[in-house]
């Protein structure tokens, strides 16, 4: 299925990636390949990570936790596409990105 990111949650990853390049040469690069894997895992099998029931509305909205960092990918399932909502940190402001369209 066709996954799409909205632009706040490209911000994300980007401002996730650049805070691990400064802390270590190459964790950068490490965490754009584990967002672009979760990507690919999310596009092939959506229904298959852990939905969120917390958001109140008809949407499903799943999230998929990275391996090797503290985020989780947040993801609507449309009937056409896969809308990534968010590159959450698993331990700051839960649920900010409820309102997030694209």
């Amino acid at each position: 299925m066709r996954v799409r990111i909205v632009a706040e949650a490209e911000t994300e990853a980007q401002e996730a990636a650049l805070w691990y390049e400064q802390q270590r040469q190459g964790l950068g690069v490490e965490f754009l390949d584990s967002f672009e894997g979760a990507l690919r895992a999310i596009g092939i099998t959506p229904q298959g990570f852990t939905r969120i029931r917390r958001v109140g509305s008809s949407r499903e909205v799943r999230h998929f936790v990275l391996q090797r960092f503290p985020y989780r990918i947040v993801y609507e399932v449309r009937s056409d596409e896969v809308l990534v909502l968010a590159v959450a940190h698993v331990r700051r402001r839960p649920f900010y990105w409820k309102k997030r369209e694209g």
